[in-house]
């Protein structure tokens, strides 16, 4: 195969092939890093984090993905440290930050972005970004449903030196644990987080070594040129016009109005824009997202999309944002924004799918459930430390149903895009004490469609130990702020959370707001499902039949949703079940 030429360089397309994967390997070892060494299973479980490697202007050019909505959020952080920085950096430094308004995703994601040297000069960026298991404040984690700036969130460190020329700084090491809760804990997730930025650097470092760094960054300028061409011609794929699609969270949590997101899509040709100014004013409490998320969510959705892998800077390219601060997506400092990553992250995915929906119906999902997440601190009863319950199983929630196919049963809110994972519950017992009563999926959860949601659950947990603080966060406890199904198929219920204390009362516990649990009492949660796509009275009637033999869906709503009629020994009788679509077609 001859080569092609860039500039004066020999390109080839080999190499073009290679270059990029070794650089996306080493961003998986660096995961792998991260996992295997990590203090909390918000990192071993959940995997909420992001490895990756920028160029020199900080251009993503690989990261890992099991947080898939950091996948175009690493490449924000990279100019702040740079503005900071620049002509101050020395091989060996290594760079700590959280600062929402600094390129971050929200406070509790802690950054460690490590300049890699080659020649006495800067070649590449290798980060970790990560959410801590707490990070200060009056809330829990940084959720403090009262909060009204980042200052109440926790504890905030803008771009900052955590080593100098390889040694560590102990005093601003010191100075961030001194703020938070669980000390022991973040300073081992931030110290796997230098061990990634290490392996990052040292697998970088070969890779410059083996090839150069003039052929090195010449194969990657051809291998970014490639993704945007293959970018921009899946964007072809879209009509020419303006879309706009919007949705609504419960409410902004300091008062019971709605908080809507809306998105103006406009696609000309082989660029798109996303237009967010719109979008309602910034909320008073934290149930608001960053510019870095709302990008970040929304480039994300366009990729899954269009289908295409390749989240760089050269997929970036024809991706453009209108998104003036002072919104709900976009806040001006110091305003809250710790929800960027949960509820407004799906929000935000929602409204670009119902922007799109119409004119690329094959393409789009229904929009899956939403997070309602209680988290608890504790004392706990064996070493006697300050500990925190991220009760992952609250996150266990499905997707909504596309065309051809049910939604999943579990995979993780929007932002998570099937890659969520549940802790075992023998485990989750092991480290907290806790006792799980129940926890299966859970009868007429899932949205109607043709193609239906995947179904929601019923989780019930006893607390043996009583909480210090205990907080609640998310949406979709309203009807309004549930997911939308699409083409016909149907919402699914809201979510309802409920404690039953050890003297038989219940008591409801609704979203965003500050809670207690004694020894004994039981959390019970009956999630939503996803969302439906396509008339319920399309569906095929033995996939009915299916889903009532399995537990998903009662008779009764075989009949009165799915218009299927169901016999002795739940035959489909097919003349009555034509006969009743007929008539509930008509209505």
């Amino acid at each position: 195969m001859p080569d092609t030429m860039m500039g004066d360089l020999e390109i080839d397309p080999v190499l073009v092939s290679i270059i990029p994967n070794r650089l996306d390997s080493i961003a998986e070892e660096m995961a792998q890093t991260l996992m295997m060494t990590s203090r909390s299973g918000i990192f071993a479980e959940a995997r909420d984090f992001v490895t990756g490697i920028m160029d020199a202007n900080g251009r993503l050019l690989a990261q890992s993905r099991y947080f898939p909505g950091f996948a175009c959020a690493l490449p924000y952080i990279v100019p702040p440290i740079i503005e900071k920085y620049h002509g101050n950096l020395m091989d060996g430094d290594t760079i700590i930050v959280n600062h929402p308004n600094k390129g971050n995703s929200h406070l509790p994601d802690m950054n460690v972005v490590k300049p890699v040297f080659w020649e006495d000069k800067i070649h590449f960026w290798v980060a970790c970004k990560g959410h801590m298991a707490d990070i200060g404040g009056a809330g829990v984690a940084g959720y403090d449903p009262n909060g009204e700036t980042i200052w109440d969130e926790g504890v905030v460190v803008p771009p900052t030196k955590l080593y100098k020329q390889g040694v560590l700084q102990e005093e601003i090491l010191d100075l961030i644990l001194s703020q938070v809760k669980v000390p022991d804990i973040v300073r081992g997730d931030i110290m796997c987080e230098v061990g990634g930025t290490n392996v990052g650097e040292k697998g970088v470092k070969e890779l410059l070594n083996r090839y150069g760094p003039d052929k090195t960054h010449s194969h990657i300028n051809a291998y970014l040129d490639a993704s945007e061409a293959g970018m921009r011609e899946r964007i072809k794929n879209i009509p020419n016009g303006v879309y706009e699609g919007q949705k609504a969270i419960d409410d902004d949590v300091a008062t019971d109005r709605p908080l809507t997101i809306r998105v103006k899509v406009t696609v000309d040709n082989d660029e798109i824009m996303f237009d967010f100014g719109d979008s309602d004013p910034t909320s008073p409490r934290y149930m608001n997202s960053t510019d870095t998320f709302t990008r970040s969510m929304a480039a994300l959705t366009l990729f899954w999309i269009l289908e295409h892998e390749e989240s760089n800077g050269g997929s970036l390219r024809p991706i453009n944002f209108i998104n003036p601060p002072g919104t709900c997506v976009n806040p001006v400092f110091p305003h809250s924004s710790v929800l960027a990553t949960c509820n407004m992250a799906e929000a935000v995915q929602e409204a670009v799918q119902l922007a799109l929906a119409p004119v690329v119906p094959e393409k789009i999902a229904a929009p899956s459930a939403k997070l309602v997440f209680p988290m608890i601190t504790y004392i706990h009863p064996e070493n006697k430390k300050y500990s925190v319950n991220l009760d992952f199983f609250f996150r266990a929630t499905p997707s909504g149903g596309t065309l051809g196919y049910d939604g999943w049963e579990l995979g993780g809110p929007a932002q998570e895009m099937g890659m969520g994972r549940t802790p075992d519950p023998e485990i989750t017992e092991l480290d907290h004490p806790v006792r799980i009563h129940h926890y299966e999926q859970e009868i007429d959860t899932a949205g109607a469609g043709e193609f239906r949601g995947g179904p929601g659950h019923v989780y019930r947990v006893e607390h043996l130990t009583p909480s210090v603080t205990a907080v609640s966060f998310g949406s979709g406890t309203k009807p309004h702020a549930v997911p939308s199904g699409i083409f016909g198929g149907r919402d699914p219920k809201p979510t309802q959370v409920t404690i039953t204390r050890k003297n038989g009362s219940i008591d409801t516990l609704g979203a965003n707001t500050f809670f207690e649990v004694g020894v004994n009492d039981i959390i019970e949660m009956r999630s939503m499902g996803g969302a439906g796509y396509g008339n319920p009275l399309h569906r095929d009637p033995e996939r009915v039949v299916s889903d009532v033999q399995s537990g998903l869906v009662s008779e009764d709503s075989a009949r009165t949703i799915y218009g299927v009629v169901l016999g002795e020994n739940q035959i489909v009788s097919l003349e009555e079940t034509a006969n009743l679509r007929r008539q509930m077609a008509s209505k």
